[in-house]
């Protein structure tokens, strides 16, 4: 076994749960997704490219440094070819030690159109609200190419949850992989209360102002983190209602 694979097997195999769950939700079909895990300073674990997430195992996993350069490479492996978008992301977000990108359907169908764009930024489910923040959606960009990491800039420090227009979603978190998998299902579940709600009502009902600051008593009472970089908001009411 590689010497890095075995001095973070716990981590390696966090990920190896998270693209078997991946798959299973059916986040994850055939080879598309990617997954990566800032495990120590700037070491970084990540997915290969043209791998079915659910047949993925710990010796498939790839070792790089924050800067691109390779540490471990499987034989018949390569890194995922979004590749840069994660590196990119985790320099320009130092709080964060994990980034997964996937490609939940009701999430990914929300992105494509404005009106679903609109309503994953507004203010319904407190769960998401605290988690994920508005989830913002990310102008298209070809995968696999540098711009899709640079497409990201001007808002990554708003939110830990992101749609990519016509391709995916994206989650970053501050706790692991298997954090990221759990922001991926809340992100879903929160496409599918959209659709539902927008089939029983054209108009989405949104929390209030006044619901929001009670949010912002609950996250001060469980000491919680507010989503996004830090210092980026103050408080939920001002990431949906400034």
């Amino acid at each position: 076994m590689n010497e890095y694979i075995k001095q973070y097997q716990n981590q390696v195999d966090e990920i190896v749960e998270v693209c078997h769950r991946d798959a299973e939700l059916g986040f994850g079909p055939a080879v598309s997704g990617n997954v990566s895990y800032r495990v120590d300073g700037d070491i970084v674990l990540i997915t290969p490219t043209k791998t079915p997430k659910r047949l993925i195992t710990a010796e498939d996993i790839c070792v790089l440094r924050l800067n691109g350069e390779a540490l471990y490479i499987p034989n018949g492996k390569k890194p995922t070819g979004e590749t840069f978008m994660h590196l990119h992301l985790l320099r320009k977000r130092p709080d964060i030690n994990a980034v997964m990108h996937a490609h939940p359907p009701l999430s990914t169908g929300l992105s494509t159109s404005v009106e679903g764009q609109k309503a994953f930024r507004l203010p319904l489910i407190p769960e998401a609200m605290m988690q994920l923040g508005p989830v913002i959606t990310v102008p298209y960009a070809n995968p696999c190419m540098k711009d899709l990491g640079y497409q990201l800039d001007p808002t990554i420090n708003d939110s830990n949850g992101f749609v990519l227009e016509s391709h995916g979603a994206l989650v970053c978190s501050p706790n692991g992989v298997l954090q990221a998998i759990e922001s991926l299902q809340i992100m879903e579940s929160l496409a599918e209360s959209i659709i539902v709600g927008r089939i029983m009502g054209k108009k989405l009902k949104a929390l209030t102002r006044e619901d929001t600051q009670g949010i912002d008593a609950v996250i001060r009472e469980l000491g919680w983190k507010l989503p996004g970089a830090p210092g980026r908001y103050k408080s939920i009411t001002e990431m949906f209602y400034m």
